[in-house]
C-alpha cells in the first residue's frame, strides 16, 4: 500500500460516484479508523467495490474489510474516497 501524503483538496466522492468507478481505477482512501490517505485501485467483488493494493491485485486477493461504500461520508470519522485522474503526476509516479 502506498502512502499518498496529505488528503486531496477537492471533495471526496459520494457513494453513488464510488459505485460508478470502473475496475482498476486509481483512488485515494482515508479510512474511518484514521489510516491513510493511501493509494489503491478499485476491485469489484460480488457486486461491491473494494480497495485493492498492488500486491493484493497480483495475488488475486480481496480484503473484504476494504469495502469502499460501507462507511462513506464527507468528513471524519467517515471513510473518504477520491479518484485519481489517469494523467495526474501521482498516478504516473506510482507506475
Amino acid at each position: 500500500m502506498k502512502l499518498f501524503g496529505p488528503e486531496p483538496e477537492y471533495p471526496p466522492l459520494s457513494t453513488t460516484e464510488i459505485q460508478g468507478l470502473p475496475e482498476g481505477a486509481r483512488i485515494i482512501v482515508a479510512w474511518s479508523g484514521g489510516n491513510g490517505p493511501h493509494e489503491y485501485r478499485v476491485h469489484w467483488h460480488r457486486g461491491e467495490p473494494y480497495a485493492q493494493t498492488e500486491e493484493e491485485h497480483r495475488q488475486g486477493r480481496v480484503d473484504v474489510e476494504k469495502w469502499l461504500t460501507y462507511y462513506v461520508g464527507p468528513r471524519r470519522p467517515f471513510t473518504r474516497v477520491w479518484a485519481l485522474a489517469a494523467s495526474s503526476p501521482e498516478t504516473r509516479a506510482g507506475t
